[in-house]
């Protein structure tokens, strides 16, 4: 899960420990992916990364993000669609959900007691994704060299990363489902 600062400040990828599994496929640029759970055969959609992408320069380190970015959101967007639950649900994955900015823990707050159908929850992840992606990709002139995912705005680092939270909450909130739907049972929060 996200936190609030992200901890991105080397330029070196880091591979996660996590089990070794098998990629939807082996030809990308991106570090986000789909796959099949070994365990559940459920449709997923990976972790987004912690750590900064490859880059010979600052900028484009950060261009290469916001690409992973709306690479992630677009893959949980589709793999929700293709879910095609009817039935409105809450949103687990942001019950204890606090983010750093004002305005988007409001948003978080309403989503606590919102119930979305799989088809929502699919123009939710799409909504806040592609906000996240461009409040990245409009502040480029801002970055901070040595940690090129960041920026000197404060405040509107704040949105980037409550941006980031609420878009990885979704995701995991569409795997979740996903395993559901494969699965027959109703999983846990993750």
């Amino acid at each position: 899960m996200a936190s609030q600062t992200k901890g991105r400040e080397s330029w070196t990828e880091e591979n996660s420990p996590r089990t070794t599994i098998r990629e939807s496929s082996p030809l990308k640029l991106s570090r986000v992916f789909r796959f099949v759970d070994p365990q559940t055969s459920a449709s997923q959609i990976s972790d987004f990364p912690d750590s900064n992408p490859s880059g010979d320069t600052p900028l484009e380190v950060r261009m290469k993000h916001f690409t992973e970015i709306e690479n992630f959101t677009f893959l949980g967007y589709t793999l929700a669609h293709e879910l095609g639950g009817t039935t409105p649900t809450p949103i687990r994955t942001v019950t204890d959900l606090q983010v750093p900015d004002e305005e988007f823990q409001n948003f978080i707050n309403e989503a606590k007691s919102a119930t979305l159908t799989d088809e929502e929850l699919a123009d939710t992840v799409l909504d806040v994704g592609i906000n996240w992606e461009h409040f990245v990709a409009s502040n480029d002139n801002l970055l901070i060299p040595e940690h090129p995912l960041k920026i000197t705005d404060v405040l509107m680092q704040e949105k980037i990363d409550s941006l980031d939270i609420i878009t990885e909450a979704f995701v995991r909130e569409v795997n979740l489902r996903s395993i559901e739907k494969k699965t027959g049972t109703k999983g846990r929060q993750s």
